[in-house]
């Protein structure tokens, strides 16, 4: 069962990463983050955010079908660290190794604070 659930929210989670993704590429594409990898970075940073979301609201609930197929399954379809380092290794090459560093900086940090924030926001302030 946990196969079919990882099988039925990988291929979500890729098919909305890619919508996603194209659909900031397509606004940025006559603008001067064009040659940032916006969509990608939009992508890992929501599916950061969610997982953080994810794992606060049911850490204490934790029902089997969840982190199949919205840990493993959804957002690992959804988030992509092949692509980022795809999209790193090409601005490096292109001769533009600001854009690969912001990429790197930006992907980390905002990575681990919207775990961070997805946590917060579903998990009751300790007293």
């Amino acid at each position: 069962m946990n196969a079919l659930l990882i099988f039925l929210g990988g291929g979500l989670g890729a098919l909305s990463r890619w919508g996603l993704s194209s659909g900031i590429e397509k606004i940025t594409l006559k603008t001067s983050l064009h040659k940032f990898p916006l969509g990608i970075l939009a992508c890992n940073l929501l599916g950061c955010f969610l997982i953080g979301c994810v794992f606060g609201y049911f850490a204490q609930k934790n029902p089997a079908w969840v982190f199949p197929l919205l840990v493993t399954g959804f957002l690992g379809g959804f988030t992509t660290f092949s692509t980022f380092s795809r999209d790193t290794f090409e601005a490096i090459n292109d001769g533009l190794p600001l854009i690969a560093v912001m990429n790197i900086v930006l992907s980390v940090l905002l990575g681990v604070l919207a775990v961070w924030a997805g946590l917060r926001l579903v998990t009751p302030a300790a007293s």
